[in-house]
């Protein structure tokens, strides 16, 4: 009987064939079992909602607290704790903290105040008067098709919508009252414990502003703990990249849209028009969506003010067509500390992707999301690009029609397009004739006999 040999290379075999099995099973159960983890993942994020909201905060304001800790207070606790430097900073972030949250929780109350009052108010306006804006317009189609066979039929269609909202308030709504005050009282049950979370988020984000050095640091450990040196310097040095594009964007896009609403009200206060706070609330929101936001935003805007004042809507658009570029081309390369480096086609590509995918919220994040990633890929390609000895800029390959391999030199495409010339040929030079060989010597016979 022949004696079995052991070799390592079986149990690799066996191992490997193991675990492919394993990894099978449990990519088929974490698929059956999607629907289970769906719900666990919900139970966590309610359960962490108020930390996500203190993080969020604290990445939003962060930047404020930078101008004041450094503009500001660093210099006058500087000077207060002269010998104290330890204690002269943690005061300028304490007295940084303060001034950053009072004016962010001072200018929701104010606005809470002032603008909400106006807002329902408007919202009260529109209501009562849209039974005369209803009657103004039926009597404005009579006007314009009087003499023609649509004016019975629009008419007609006009007063069957406004029947059947008749209905609807008589027939659906009156008997349901039952379930809309049920659902009023979960939906302020679900809104008071928003605000419960969002309380504790506020103070979580003080937390989080105060030690956020000491956040970084452990985040910092963990990374080189398990990725290792190279790996983790590449992933810190993307996730400034990404902290820099996606959080200048954001914050940049939140004091922009802040601006062009302050401007719309005080434009539509100055010039008597109804209706301002509505409509700036509403402006002010649409023009943080690129592109279409303000679109968005003025055509609701100018319809409501046209069925008040037609002059007045007109003078409303063309506010809004000169704030907006007054906008694009001053305001918001400004704001910005860095632009995203987007065309055009690139911005309308990222909100029409994402505005598909996630609606709303795909619109607004759709740009910085798309930011990011065209800013991680620009660093990756540069960093190739330098790693071969080759040139980052672009107008370097505009006109190229390849790279010489060797001498990695430009071959243009107007050297490959041209074929070359060949140079004329020259007349040989009139030389003399060549003098003719010299004969050998011959030897003396006599020689021998003479010696």
């Amino acid at each position: 009987m022949k004696k079995f040999k052991w070799d390592k290379k079986y149990l690799y075999w066996g191992l490997t064939g193991f675990f492919v099995v394993v990894a099978s099973i449990a990519f088929f159960w974490l698929l059956s079992s999607i629907p289970s983890i769906n719900r666990v993942l919900s139970i966590m994020v309610s359960a962490l909602t108020p930390v996500i909201y203190g993080i969020l905060i604290a990445y939003l304001l962060n930047r404020v607290l930078n101008i004041f800790e450094k503009k500001v207070f660093i210099k006058l606790t500087g000077r207060m704790f002269k010998k104290r430097p330890v204690t002269a900073q943690k005061a300028a972030r304490i007295f940084s903290i303060i001034l950053t949250m009072t004016l962010v929780l001072g200018g929701l109350a104010g606005v809470m105040v002032i603008i909400l009052p106006e807002i329902y108010a408007s919202l009260e306006k529109l209501v009562l008067s849209s039974q005369d804006y209803l009657t103004a317009a039926i009597d404005w189609i009579e006007n314009v098709l009087d003499g023609y066979a649509l004016e019975d039929v629009v008419v007609e269609w006009i007063n069957s919508i406004s029947d059947s909202f008749v209905s609807w308030l008589q027939n659906t709504l009156i008997p349901s009252l039952g379930d809309v005050i049920t659902s009023i009282t979960g939906g302020v049950i679900s809104v008071i414990s928003a605000v419960v979370d969002l309380f504790i988020g506020v103070v979580i984000s003080v937390y989080v502003m105060y030690n956020k050095e000491t956040f970084c640091a452990q985040v910092k450990k963990v990374t080189y703990a398990v990725f290792g040196v190279k790996l983790a310097n590449v992933i810190i040095t993307e996730t400034k990249g990404v902290d820099e594009a996606f959080g200048n964007y954001i914050v940049g896009t939140l004091i922009d849209a802040l601006i062009v609403g302050l401007l719309n009200y005080i434009f539509m206060m100055l010039t008597g028009m109804p209706y301002v706070a509505l409509i700036t609330l509403l402006v002010g929101l649409t023009n943080i969506i690129p592109m279409f936001g303000p679109i968005i935003g003025a055509v609701p805007s100018a319809l409501l003010l046209l069925l008040e004042n037609p002059t007045q809507a007109l003078i409303f658009v063309i506010f809004t067509v000169i704030i907006q570029q007054v906008d694009g081309q001053i305001l918001k390369p400004r704001i910005h500390a860095s632009r995203t480096g987007l065309s055009g086609f690139w911005i309308m590509f990222a909100i029409l992707f994402f505005g598909g995918l996630f609606g709303l919220t795909g619109m607004l994040l759709g740009v910085p999301l798309t930011t990011v990633l065209y800013s991680i890929c620009k660093r990756l390609n540069n960093r190739g690009l330098r790693r071969r000895g080759l040139p980052e800029d672009t107008e370097f390959y505009r006109d190229i029609d390849h790279i010489d391999t060797l001498t990695r030199a430009p071959i243009y495409k107007s050297a490959v397009a041209s074929p070359a010339i060949p140079e004329p040929p020259t007349e040989p030079e009139m030389t003399a004739e060549p003098e003719p060989p010299a004969e050998p010597e011959r030897p003396d016979p006599t020689a021998d006999e003479r010696k």
